[in-house]
């Protein structure tokens, strides 16, 4: 077998489970954007699962933060003003081709990873990265 087609074989195998950050940083939906945009910068991430009552309700982005700030004063705007609703969501068995495409398709970032309705991961491109590159 040459090395290329053991490498899709290896990288079909490969599941959310397997690349998502199970820590995930989080916000309340009535949290002040500031502090959300602060927790971002202090932890060096670019998104946040927005969760309330132990449901997803919606991820917020510095990019969302960043294109408002455009046309209105964030300052004192909550969470839940700025943040995207009902975000696009895999499974932890999710295949890695199935998540790529998803991410390809809806033009999204990171996906939050859901089991039994609760946030159990988040995956984003430099997970993918990193797992094809232990890969090769």
């Amino acid at each position: 077998m040459d090395i290329i087609r053991w490498m899709k074989m290896a990288i079909r195998d490969i599941t959310a489970k397997d690349i998502m950050i199970k820590d995930v940083l989080t916000i309340s939906p009535t949290e002040k954007v500031a502090a959300a945009d602060l927790l971002m910068v202090r932890n060096n991430v670019g998104g946040l699962p927005v969760i309330e009552n132990e449901k997803l309700v919606g991820i917020i982005t510095q990019k969302d933060i960043m294109l408002s700030r455009f046309s209105i004063s964030v300052g004192g705007l909550q969470v839940e003003d700025l943040m995207t609703r009902n975000p696009v969501t895999i499974e932890p068995e999710t295949s890695l081709e199935k998540t790529l495409e998803i991410m390809l398709t809806k033009k999204v970032e990171r996906l939050p990873v859901i089991k039994d309705g609760k946030l159990v991961g988040l995956v984003m491109h430099g997970q993918i990265l990193k797992k094809i590159y232990e890969i090769i």
